[in-house]
């Protein structure tokens, strides 16, 4: 590997900033350096963690194809006995397409920080509209991703990750999806959904209906002109009575929808079909998806018959199912333009938009990169995120910053080597007409900046200005702690209730507090029992009841709170046996929670948590209120025994 460091003096035709915070520590070793093939093999050998994501391996093997690897910053992480914490996706793309590229290489990284690697927020290609400044990038994402599906004919039939590269080129052949949008929004009140509205709006438009589109959607607002027969009034009917139904569902302790948003879609379709062609309707129109067939084999007199039958959601074939589950197409609809890609390879062509900022970066090269440790103070993140240095970013999230926060208040915060990067020398000052530009690390700055802690982080300078479009793309880890004896996911999510409970939080309060690694771990480990009720939670009497994380929780907080009424009540609930009361709180809660599975229909996380609590503080006080009476009662019936055999 050659290499190459820069000093950590600043440039001697700058003067210095005063009070930089600038902090050098020898034992950590950050170097800009040239990784080949041979070395990236040597390098996988040592893998702390070498599982392989193939999508993001193959999407980076194609970029240094291209020879459009960008410096971006990221280090590869090696620990100090020299294993690989971090870097596998990028050296297994650098193995694959025999190229070097030049990356950040960060030595002697203390190995207790895995967990903290890639627990940022990830970015989305809504970042990157949020960055280029385009109105309702979030809506313009959701549209162009349920598009993208429909167009691959994968709706409802298989989860298809989209590319930014596609999303790019989609967005730059179909001018038509900001129209869609804005026509939507002046419809917001309408009672079509928010999400199949656009699409609706989209695929008119490219049909050339723009008239028709605007009556339609007047007619499913309260201020609609037309008869009772108009195909868009029958269909603004229906989706009253789905609301309704809905409604209804959750008065009656359910939760999800009637519909769902891609069904509403296709009925909207089949309606505006209809009102287009003229039609009168007596009654709203009907879809239902086509899972297909699929074959089963039956005895009849000794005899085994193979035999097709419809399939159904829970058993259908994600390849043979019709496309888009047979949603019907809208009447002159051609199609989305640059939609289409073969959603069975790893991953898209490199195209668009981002592919040539990305590859003007790479031509530029890494330049005088550095990376060096700082003291980074709240006065030094404010000024970091002012709006001149901080400029074309995507949103920031509250939760996320709170979080940061939080772990630095309570001494938790572990440096993990992944630096903040600026466009150039942020410790130095700048003459006029030189652009500094913070590139990564809002997130952290503004926890800075709120906690009021200085905390030590490498930054990153000199870095190419096309390197924002790459970060945070590759899926975010999962803390991993459980052993063999627990799902790792299910633990996370009971010990997101154990936090709750923990700092007084209500439980059902939603998922509107965002946990870090370190969190989460402190949690695991001061409640080791949440591991051991695992195994309990994914009983078969225990699933009908509620999720696994919900349960495991659940289970470890009897335990702990009544240790003398657990294995029962715990047993009550699991079998329906031995509840001989009809006012037994056990057995009311097993009528109410059975009638349910956990899922899209069924009931939430924060009913099911709701319910559960509910009925175990009332099982508590019937128990102990039983057993406070018991002595009354035994003495009754003995007075009452005594007075029977006076009479004899």
């Amino acid at each position: 590997m050659s290499s190459s460091k820069k000093p950590g003096t600043a440039s001697k035709s700058r003067k210095k900033a005063p009070e930089t915070g600038r902090a050098f520590d020898a034992e950590r070793d950050f170097s800009i350096e040239t990784i080949t093939p041979e070395d990236a093999k040597a390098l996988l050998e040592t893998a702390v963690n070498p599982h392989e994501d193939e999508r993001a391996i193959e999407t980076y093997a194609q970029v240094m194809e291209a020879d459009s690897w960008v410096m971006n910053g990221q280090p590869i992480i090696i620990d100090e006995e020299g294993k690989l914490l971090d870097g596998v996706q990028r050296l297994n793309a650098c193995v694959r397409s025999r190229k070097p590229f030049t990356t950040v290489v960060a030595r002697n990284v203390h190995s207790d920080i895995l967990h903290t690697i890639d627990q940022h927020r990830r970015r989305n290609y809504q970042g990157v509209l949020e960055a280029r400044g385009v109105e309702d990038s979030g809506t313009i994402q959701r549209l162009m991703s349920k598009l993208i599906r429909i167009e691959n004919g994968v709706l409802g039939k298989e989860a298809v990750s989209i590319s930014w590269s596609r999303f790019d080129r989609v967005l730059a052949a179909n001018p038509e999806l900001h129209e869609a949008v804005k026509v939507s929004n002046r419809f917001s009140k309408a009672m079509l959904h928010s999400t199949p509205r656009p699409v609706l709006c989209f695929m008119a438009l490219r049909a050339g209906k723009e008239d028709e589109l605007e009556n339609f959607l007047q007619q499913l607002t309260y201020h609609h002109t037309e008869g009772l027969d108009s195909p868009a009034r029958m269909f603004g009917i229906q989706l009253g009575m789905w609301q309704e139904a809905s409604k209804e569902a959750r008065r009656m302790g359910r939760s999800g929808n009637v519909q769902n948003v891609d069904s509403v879609l296709a009925h909207a379709i089949l309606h505006f079909n209809a009102y287009c062609r003229g039609e009168k309707l007596a009654a709203p129109l009907s879809w239902t998806p086509d899972y297909g067939s699929r074959e089963i084999t039956r005895t009849l007199n000794g005899k085994e018959k193979t035999e097709k039958v419809p399939a159904t959601e829970a058993d259908f074939d994600r390849k043979a199912a019709p496309a888009n589950l047979g949603m019907p197409v809208m009447d002159g609809y051609p199609g989305l333009r640059e939609g289409r890609f073969d959603p069975s390879q790893p991953t898209d062509d490199l195209k668009g938009e981002l592919a040539d900022i990305v590859h003007t970066g790479a031509e530029r090269g890494a330049g005088e990169a550095f990376v060096t440790m700082v003291t980074v103070t709240p006065d030094m993140a404010t000024h970091w995120l002012s709006s001149k240095i901080n400029r074309k970013n995507r949103k920031t999230q509250k939760n996320h910053v709170n979080a940061i926060a939080r772990d630095i208040k309570a001494g938790n915060w572990m440096m993990n080597a992944q630096p903040i990067c600026f466009t150039s020398d942020p410790l130095v000052e700048h003459e006029a007409g030189e652009e500094l530009r913070l590139l990564n690390g809002q997130h952290r700055l503004l926890a800075i900046r709120d906690a009021g802690i200085p905390i030590e982080l490498p930054i990153a300078g000199n870095i190419p200005e096309e390197a924002f479009a790459t970060f945070d793309t590759h899926a975010k880890r999962t803390v991993r702690r459980s052993g063999p004896k627990a799902d790792d996911r299910v633990l996370i999510a009971a010990a997101r209730f154990q936090f709750k409970e923990d700092n007084q939080i209500p439980l059902s309060s939603g998922n509107t507090m965002t946990l870090t690694s370190s969190e989460l771990i402190k949690v695991l480990e001061e409640h080791p029992g949440l591991a051991d009720n695992f195994a309990h939670s994914r009983k078969v009497g225990m699933q009908q009841l509620g999720s696994a994380g919900v349960m495991t929780y659940f289970i470890y907080r009897v335990k702990r709170e009544r240790p003398d009424l657990a294995d029962e009540f715990l047993s009550k609930i699991e079998s329906g046996l031995n509840i001989t009361e009809s006012q037994d709180p056990a057995g009311k809660l097993r009528r109410e929670l059975a009638k349910t599975t956990p899922g899209s229909r069924g009931r939430t996380r924060k009913e099911q948590i709701e319910a559960l609590i509910s009925h175990w503080n009332a099982y508590t006080r019937w128990a102990d209120n039983k057993k406070a009476k018991a002595p009354a009662a035994k003495k009754a019936a003995k007075e009452d025994e005594e007075v029977q055999d006076n009479l004899f």
